[in-house]
């Protein structure tokens, strides 16, 4: 009878062994499908202006690390401030260290762009979705100006990130005569007016992965609020009298503040990143 039994056993083991196997696929199959879906973002644009003065839409993209503070409300006079600030400085490369030249900063953005641009990403980020950014384009005004083009979103506390696409990038230029190019000319980098109000460049890899053709910058508009009220506060009066300022000042705890908020993004940043590095692992057999 037991050796009846342990033939009969035998017989299915085969059987057996198609069975595990086949769980084991189908479970591999599953894991893979999750790490698709929570890592793979499809890219949906929904246009908000396109006119002969520029182009600004809503974009969901992969590059985001941390979800958007969207909507926003951020005021028009608030955005032409930043806009109005930031300047393009040229980093020397080996044809400007030969000619011992290096020209001064200029405007990232005309004054016509600046007009156009200020309402329309003010409603734009009123509008947005935490899985969206901003993408805007606006051609060349005159003489002294150049097209821009690029991206903005708003990230917790108060962070304004823009991200401007290098122009160069879309002349139709070959690749390879591009980067010969790059290297014997400059390349460009922002910087703002107020470098109190400035995040540090590694910060803005915490909110998004920006491309190489791209140069980005993080503004703290909380911190460009707070300097206008001091200015105000320090206007003279209607008796001619000047108001006391705050020698002592708020700025320095503000800033704690917000660092302690952003090692808080970089932990949580870093445990999802481990999470799915775990979850990509493949299962025990």
């Amino acid at each position: 009878m037991i050796q009846s039994r342990l033939n009969y056993f035998y017989s299915l083991s085969p059987q057996l062994k198609r069975f595990v196997f086949t769980g084991q696929y189908l479970f591999a199959a599953a894991i893979g499908i999750i790490n698709i879906q929570c890592s793979w973002t499809p890219e949906i644009e929904t246009v908000l202006h396109d006119s002969p003065h520029g182009f600004i839409s809503l974009q969901t993209t992969p590059a985001l690390k941390i979800a958007p503070q969207h909507p926003s409300s951020i005021p028009e006079s608030l955005i032409t401030k930043i806009l109005a600030g930031i300047t393009k400085s040229q980093e020397e490369g080996m044809l400007q260290q030969l000619l011992l030249s290096s020209p001064p900063p200029v405007p990232a953005f005309s004054p016509s762009q600046i007009s156009f641009l200020a309402p329309q990403l003010s409603l734009a980020l009123s509008k947005a979705t935490p899985e969206e950014v901003i993408h805007f384009r606006c051609p060349a005004t005159d003489e002294r100006s150049s097209l821009v083009q690029g991206t903005i979103a708003v990230f917790p506390p108060s962070n304004f990130l823009l991200i401007l696409k290098d122009a160069k990038e879309s002349s139709g230029m070959p690749s390879k005569i591009q980067n010969s190019s790059q290297k014997l000319q400059n390349t460009s980098s922002l910087t703002f007016s107020q470098k109190e109000a400035v995040m540090r460049r590694e910060d803005i890899q915490t909110f998004m992965t920006i491309p190489a053709i791209s140069e980005g910058i993080l503004i703290n508009f909380q911190l460009l609020a707070h300097s206008n009220q001091q200015i105000q506060e320090n206007q003279p009066s209607d008796h001619g009298k000047t108001m006391p300022s705050d020698e002592n000042g708020e700025t320095p705890r503000e800033l704690d503040s917000l660092n302690e908020q952003l090692r808080d993004l970089r932990r949580k940043v870093d445990q999802q990143t481990e999470e799915i590095r775990r979850l990509k692992q493949p299962a025990p057999p």
